[in-house]
C-alpha cells in the first residue's frame, strides 16, 4: 500500500511538472507557483526540499525554452521574432539581484513576522489578491494606457523592486512578469512571454547560487530531481510547439485561466494555514 501510494505521488508530481512547464513557452510563467503547493499537499517531502526541487524544475524549463528559441532562430532566421529589447538584460539582472536581496531580508526578519503558518497564510492572501487583479487587468488590458520605459537604469530598478517583492511572497514572479512587461514596457503578449522566460532564468540561477553559497541545500532524492527536470524539458518542448500555433488572444485566455488556478491554490493554502 505504501509503495503504491509513493508511486501514485511520484506520477502526480511528474504530470504536474510537465503541465506546469508547458506554461513557460506559452505565457511566460515558470510554473513553480503551481508545482510547489501541489507537491506540498502530497506530503511526500519537506517544504524546503519542495521549494528547492521546484526552483530547479523552473530553471530547467527556462534554460530548455531559451535553448529552443536560440536553435530555432539559428535554423530559421527568417522566422525569428523581434530581438529582446535593450532593457531586457538590465531588467533580468535587476530582478535576480532583487530576488536574492529579498530572500536575505525575509530570512532576517522572518522570526518577527509570526509563526510560519501565519506568514504562509499572509503570503497566500496577498498572492490571491495580486492574481485576481492580474486577471482583471488581462481582461481589460485593451482599455488600459501603458507606459513605454526604455532607460537602462529605470529597467534595472524596476527589476530590483519587483524581484524583492516576489521573494517576500516566496515566488519567482513568473505569473506577474507579463503585467510588468505589458504595463510598464508596452510589450506585445508573445514578446512579453519570451522575455519573461529570460527574467525567470536569471532569477533562478541567482536563487540557486544563493542557496549553494548559504549552505542551505536540503536533502533530496536524485531520482525525483531527474524526473522533475525531465518533465520540465518535455513540458517546455510541448509548450513551444503549442505556442507556435496559438494566437495572442489564446495566450491571454490561457494566462487568465492559469491565474484562476493559482487563486484556487492560494485560497486552499490560506484556509489550511490560517
Amino acid at each position: 500500500m505504501i509503495i503504491a501510494s509513493n508511486l501514485a505521488s511520484f506520477l502526480i508530481i511528474c504530470v504536474v511538472c510537465f503541465l506546469a512547464s508547458t506554461l513557460g513557452p506559452l505565457c511566460g510563467i515558470g510554473g513553480g507557483v503551481i508545482i510547489k503547493p501541489i507537491v506540498d499537499s502530497l506530503g511526500v517531502m519537506g517544504m524546503a526540499t519542495t521549494s528547492f526541487l521546484s526552483s530547479l524544475t523552473v530553471l530547467t524549463m527556462s534554460l530548455s525554452t531559451l535553448t529552443q528559441q536560440a536553435w530555432g532562430t539559428r535554423r530559421h532566421p527568417e522566422r525569428a521574432r523581434t530581438p529582446c529589447p535593450p532593457t531586457a538584460i538590465p531588467l533580468s539582472i535587476g530582478a535576480a539581484l532583487g530576488g536574492v536581496a529579498g530572500k536575505v531580508a525575509f530570512n532576517a526578519i522572518r522570526g518577527s513576522l509570526g509563526t510560519p503558518e501565519t506568514v504562509g497564510a499572509v503570503q497566500a492572501a496577498v498572492l490571491f489578491a495580486l492574481s485576481a487583479a492580474t486577471v482583471v487587468y488581462t481582461l481589460l488590458r485593451s482599455r488600459v494606457r501603458t507606459l513605454h520605459i526604455t532607460g537602462t537604469v529605470a529597467s534595472a530598478l524596476i527589476g530590483v523592486v519587483t524581484g524583492a517583492m516576489w521573494a517576500f511572497l516566496g515566488i519567482g514572479g513568473g505569473p506577474f512578469n507579463l503585467v510588468i512587461l505589458t504595463l510598464l514596457f508596452s510589450r506585445e503578449t508573445r514578446d512579453a512571454a519570451r522575455e519573461s522566460i529570460l527574467i525567470i532564468a536569471f532569477s533562478q540561477v541567482a536563487s540557486l547560487a544563493y542557496t549553494i553559497a548559504s549552505a542551505s541545500v536540503p536533502e533530496f532524492s536524485p531520482l525525483m530531481l531527474v524526473a522533475m527536470a525531465t518533465m520540465a524539458v518535455a513540458g517546455s518542448v510541448a509548450g513551444k510547439r503549442v505556442a507556435a500555433r496559438i494566437s495572442s488572444r489564446g495566450t491571454d485566455v490561457l494566462y487568465a485561466l492559469t491565474l484562476v488556478v493559482v487563486m484556487a491554490l492560494c485560497a486552499r493554502n490560506f484556509l489550511v494555514l490560517l
